[in-house]
């Protein structure tokens, strides 16, 4: 039985191989990325309890007809619509594998550049401004032949180009293990074995505020019938919001039920409603509302950001958040669910910008946690129990699962110790349990954070 399943997972790998050829666009590292990816949901299937039943050779799918698409694959080209069915806008893969609105970019704004794109047939959608972060921003689409930097460098002058960025979509990071039992009993986790890093102790009884750029969350579940949360959306007044991955992450701050512990029971969130849904497994958030999001939790005075998303370098992404720490924001974000291998991610490559990988209740890294000289710290990040939409109760994984741990330290220190960011970190060090080599390192970072 044993050699019939891994003969069946050989036969999906080898598939994905032999057709990388004919894998969608994004040069020879989308390539590479997408078997990763395909690799790696076929091994979190194996971390799973097996299914046995019963079955016949011949019940194996033809070879030539074996899926190797992870489950949160998107096809190169996603139409999002309204539920009216109207489109809104192309979700497509570009360069390296990542993905953005179709030919659409941002710039920093400026009147001769506005002039110069509009002479060479762009569309300007939008010119904004922040009044949060200090600065606006042309939000455009292309031409074809306009699509990419180095042709829309040639009608720019050398500085509005340093700017210049496509509207990038970001990805949540975190990973549904299993659904529970909704009616699973308090005695029940309070006797499974317990390592100091799966016991669940608030950071603080304090009043802090947080800020999330995240998905909607599900205000109706039980677990948030106390919490405090203010929410703003900024998608598209007609797009259904995506509800799954704030509704994990408010949960692990301020949920409060039988089941669950929030790390700050009196803390107040802040929701930047940012991503819709991609597909069943898939949620992204553009860039343009990752700017708008962050630019209104600045307006509401909260300093402690937590952004549990990931996606590629962006000279826009980058001038936002730098702009948001200068004006005293302290922004903490999950390095990664790429695996140990993968390039960094950002925004937590970004140096100003506090990346946390994942550990779980054994001290041990998650296997898919980016690992880099840009770790910061770890926390608990896998088969972590939290709410989930829909009155559900689960545990998830990932790097996005261990920010908000890092998050609800930074927050309460805050309150107590004061704003000076290099003051906090000097006190978070000093929280922060040292698992890896001596002093930091690319898997834990300065240590591990469960708790100040």
């Amino acid at each position: 039985m044993k050699t019939l399943a891994f003969t069946a997972i050989f036969i999906a790998v080898f598939s994905t191989l032999s057709s990388a050829q004919q894998l969608p666009t994004g040069g020879v590292l989308g390539q590479i990325n997408t078997i990763e990816r395909t690799a790696r949901d076929i091994t979190r299937q194996l971390d799973k309890p097996p299914i046995l039943a019963p079955f016949e050779l011949s019940d194996l799918p033809d070879i030539n007809k074996v899926s190797t698409e992870p489950l949160n694959a998107l096809p190169a080209t996603l139409a999002i619509t309204t539920s009216a069915g109207k489109n809104l806008w192309l979700d497509v893969e570009v360069e390296s594998g990542f993905r953005a609105i179709q030919r659409q970019w941002l710039l920093l704004a400026d009147d001769s550049s506005k002039k110069r794109l509009i002479e060479h047939g762009a569309l300007i959608i939008t010119e904004s401004r922040y009044a949060g972060l200090g600065m606006a921003l042309l939000r455009f689409n292309v031409p074809e032949a306009l699509d990419s930097k180095q042709a829309l460098s040639q009608i720019l002058s050398t500085q509005a180009a340093l700017s210049l960025a496509r509207n990038h979509i970001y990805q949540a990071q975190s990973q549904t293990s299993q659904r529970v039992d909704e009616n699973l009993s308090r005695h029940h986790i309070d006797n499974e074995k317990v390592t100091p890093l799966s016991r669940v102790n608030p950071a603080c009884e304090l009043a802090v505020k947080v800020g999330l750029v995240d998905s909607a969350i599900d205000t109706k579940h039980k677990a948030f019938k106390h919490a405090d949360i203010t929410a703003k959306s900024f998608l598209p007044d007609d797009l259904a919001a995506s509800l799954q991955h704030g509704t994990v992450i408010a949960s692990l701050l301020v949920g409060k039920s039988t089941q669950l512990v929030p790390l700050l029971p009196q803390g107040k969130i802040y929701s930047a409603q940012v991503f819709y849904q991609q597909s069943d497994y898939a949620q992204g958030a553009t860039l343009s509302a990752i700017i708008a999001g962050v630019n209104w939790l600045l307006e509401q005075n909260v300093q402690v950001i937590n952004m549990s998303l990931a996606g590629p370098d962006n000279q826009i992404l980058h001038n936002v958040l730098s702009a948001a720490i200068a004006k005293g924001a302290i922004v903490i974000a999950a390095a990664g669910n790429e695996g140990p291998a993968a390039p960094p991610m950002y925004p937590a490559a970004y140096q100003e910008v506090i990346a946390v990988s994942a550990i779980d209740k054994h001290q041990q890294p998650y296997r898919w946690s980016n690992r880099g000289d840009y770790v910061d710290y770890s926390a608990l990040g896998v088969n972590v129990l939290t709410a989930q939409s829909g009155q559900r109760v689960g545990r998830e994984s990932g790097t996005s699962i261990a920010a908000p741990y890092v998050t609800a330290a930074l927050a309460c220190l805050a309150l107590t110790y004061g704003k000076n960011k290099q003051d906090l970190l000097d006190k978070l060090n000093d929280l922060a349990i040292d698992l890896g080599p001596k002093g930091k390192d690319p898997i834990y970072g300065v240590g591990a954070i469960f708790r100040p």
